[in-house]
């Protein structure tokens, strides 16, 4: 029944207030009741007594109407409290939440997973927020109600009033047994739903995909059966809730009928006055209506608890980056990015690369190439900082890596990945993610840089066009170019393009390439290209396989060696000219 989780105590800051006003005002209800009852066991008590007056009549009738409309104001203020302390709870969840995603870098990111951040920031807060605007308010209530209605009715029946105070109590432990059973159903459940809802974000993102090959009746019918699965844990939690509340109503129906007889007796016997056997029915199911409000509280708690889990995980990750800004120069100083002996492995994973040392002098242009899993997007992250070394050391310009903070880099050093993340509002919004002071002038050079200026102002609303959802109403060469603009509006001397062509047309990607060859007059560039005609002219081209590097140096020197490079520059030259072939045939 102690739900104390420390994870959502943590995360209590600010909503104290709210929990203890929430419990005053359900003792301010429960002293009403008391008073309440009081009050009519008192007339009904004295109602027959011929010494009973008009006026003390009417005065009991006005004390129990006021009363009942003090009641009332406090239960439509609980109400109103527990609304607030709801909206607080979100508030402060969520924003705990987000602050703490926002904190992570790239490699903690694809750690926890989208779904994981989807369920516990939105189905996670839902369950959590109950916790604090019900259970705790709840948990204290419950501790203090029977206490007061045991010294309300000691003096008019002890016993009856020991016995349901006695009662009161063995209610908790009864269902606290219940409560282990749950936990581990709840669990089952968020798993449960955690899957259900990947499964469902997957299929939607891949629903073209999905059409395409005929396969969405396939994805159905295993949707419906999560779903169908999902729904059974659901059922599993109810089916245990029923039980629990079938022991604990027994009991308390057996508490107030074993209270109202041995009042009765004593009514009878001539021990106490009828009106205090009248107050003592009252009051019965009131020592149990504390206890009632914390297991209904409990039961939906749990899965507030259960959610907290998986926040407690989120929240314990690690988002300290090492940093000492008092390291040394290397002497000499490389003008330029230096790798030196680096290593690197996912968690998990076998390594990603085996002391690499590599040098991007700045002003030229060095590419990266090799087959899938050699390394190269990896080295990309490193030099971005999306990771920390577990051997070796990074340099710019002289200066470690880890004397700078991932923002102070950032500034220097900037990527466009394989797919560029554009979000839903203005190109000029989009723009402005890079430099959020950015005028329009500005702008309008950068996309005249990448080739979009003239499209952009035969838009009707110019750098107002909307881009749509996630991009969704511009091509996929525009997104690029778009994302490629956003690199330049950061004025970082150092650009990585990491398979910036891949997904687009092939004139698209050939204004892109010619954009880039532009750009290399003027900034110092890192290129990953699967297609390795696009990196003939780089300064220095770095062969990559297994992880390590295999070759280096120019187009023509590569070309000259029996090796990696010059085979898969052949093999590429083969496909294409076999699909010039086929195009000339169709």
């Amino acid at each position: 029944m102690l739900l104390l989780n420390r994870t959502l105590l943590h995360m209590a800051k600010g909503l104290w207030g709210w929990i203890f006003v929430i419990t005053g005002l359900k003792l301010a209800v429960l002293a009403g009741t008391a008073a309440f009852a009081r009050i009519i066991s008192g007339f009904l008590g004295n109602a027959a007594s011929p010494d009973l007056t008009f006026a003390q009549g009417r005065q009991a009738v006005l004390s129990a109407l006021v009363t009942a409309a003090a009641m009332l104001c406090a239960e439509l203020l609980t109400g109103e409290a527990e609304y607030r302390c709801t909206a607080k709870a979100r508030q402060v969840l969520r924003t705990g939440i987000f602050s703490k995603v926002l904190e992570l870098d790239v490699g903690n990111i694809e750690k926890i997973g989208p779904v994981s951040a989807i369920t516990s920031s939105v189905d996670g807060v839902e369950s959590m927020q109950i916790y604090y605007s019900k259970y705790l308010p709840g948990l204290l209530y419950s501790l203090i109600a029977p206490v007061y209605l045991f010294f309300q009715l000691r003096e008019v029946s002890l016993i009856p009033a020991l016995l349901l105070f006695v009662i009161s109590f063995i209610l908790l432990p009864v269902n606290n047994v219940f409560r282990k059973h749950i936990e581990v159903l709840k669990t089952e459940y968020w798993n449960s739903l955690e899957d259900l809802t990947g499964y469902y974000l997957e299929s939607v993102q891949g629903l073209t995909t999905l059409k395409l090959f005929g396969r969405d009746e396939d994805r159905t019918r295993v949707l419906a059966a999560k779903s169908t699965q999902f729904n059974n844990k659901i059922m599993d939690v109810m089916k245990v809730n029923f039980s629990s509340f079938l022991l604990t109503d027994g009991l308390i129906y057996g508490g107030v009928a074993a209270a109202a007889c041995v009042a009765a007796r004593q009514v009878l016997s001539g021990k106490i006055a009828f009106s205090d056997g009248l107050m003592v029915l009252l009051l019965s199911f009131s020592f149990f209506s504390s206890v009632r409000q914390l297991m209904n509280a409990t039961h939906s708690a749990l899965a507030g608890v259960s959610a907290a889990d998986k926040v407690e995980k989120l929240l314990d990750i690690d988002t300290a980056r090492p940093y000492n800004p008092d390291l040394p120069m290397a002497s000499p100083a490389f003008d330029g990015i230096r790798l030196e002996h680096v290593s690197y492995a996912y968690e998990g994973r076998q390594a990603a690369l085996k002391d690499v040392s590599l040098d991007i002098p700045r002003g030229k242009v060095t590419a990266l190439a090799g087959l899938s899993g050699s390394g190269k997007s990896t080295i990309a992250g490193l030099l971005m900082r999306f990771y920390d070394l577990e051997k070796g050391r990074i340099l710019l310009e002289g200066r470690d890596y880890v004397s700078l903070t991932p923002d102070e880099l950032r500034c220097r050093v900037i990527m466009v990945p394989q797919t560029v993340s554009l979000f839903s509002g203005s190109v000029a919004e989009n723009l402005r993610i890079a430099a959020p002071d950015a005028s329009d002038e500005e702008l309008y050079e950068a996309l005249r840089d990448v080739r979009l200026k003239d499209w952009v102002l035969s838009q009707p609303l110019g750098l107002d066009t909307d881009v749509g959802d996630a991009g969704g109403r511009l091509s996929g060469g525009q997104r690029q170019k778009i994302g490629i603009a956003r690199a330049l509006l950061c004025r970082a001397e150092y650009i990585i393009f990491d398979e910036s062509t891949s997904s687009v047309d092939r004139e698209s990607e050939e204004e892109i390439w010619n954009c880039i060859d532009e750009l290399s007059q003027t900034r110092t560039l890192i290129i990953i290209s699967h297609r390795l005609s696009t990196i003939q002219n780089a300064d220095c081209i770095y062969v990559l396989e297994n992880g390590a590097i295999a070759q280096q140096g120019t187009h023509e020197e590569l070309m000259r060696e029996t090796g990696l490079y010059r085979r898969l520059v052949e093999e590429q030259a083969q496909l294409e000219a076999l699909g010039m072939e086929e195009v000339r045939h169709a």
